[in-house]
């Protein structure tokens, strides 16, 4: 039986928030046919689908409700984040995939506000933004931007605005 049904709203890991279009059996490559989530990227006009096997639905989870967003918006704002994991690259790498890996809201969020912070102390030292942090701090940001606008009912600039607004 699948936990999720047509039209709900998912987070699809770090590709942002789908549209579960359908549930059933699909066939592919001539392989016996099984049941899919048929996903539709949320804020894109494309036609893009993406089949996720309902036997691995862990990658999914439904967006966030409003009252949780409400209030992981407002506990970030104090939430006090350890010292960086390491300088070494490799490690902060395995770090960022972790907390990748968790399709946690306020994991992302969490990552979200070190990396900020780490990219305004670098660029106030006159430094470069390192391309790994970069790449985690857009990819976070895409993924909280859809989160809070499919949610909030409010344009992506507008949750953009929003998290800018609870990192800072």
């Amino acid at each position: 039986m699948a936990k999720y049904q047509a039209g709900m709203l998912v987070v699809y890991g770090n590709l942002g928030v789908h549209e579960i279009e359908t549930v059933g059996p699909q066939s592919f490559c001539g392989e016996p046919a099984k049941d899919y989530y048929t996903l539709r990227p949320y804020f894109s006009d494309s036609h893009d689908r993406s089949y996720i096997p309902t036997e691995k639905e862990d990658v999914l989870r439904p967006v966030s409700p409003a009252e949780q967003i409400t209030v992981d918006l407002e506990k970030i704002k104090t939430e006090e984040l350890p010292a960086p994991v390491s300088n070494n690259q490799t490690v902060l790498a395995e770090h960022y995939q972790a907390v990748i890996h968790t399709n946690d809201f306020y994991e992302y969020l969490k990552l979200y506000k070190e990396l900020s912070r780490k990219q305004i102390a670098q660029r106030g030292r006159g430094r470069k933004v390192n391309a790994m942090d970069s790449h985690f701090y857009q990819m976070t940001e895409h993924v909280l931007r859809e989160e809070l606008a499919a949610t909030l009912h409010e344009t992506q600039e507008d949750a953009g605005k929003r998290l800018a607004e609870a990192v800072k």
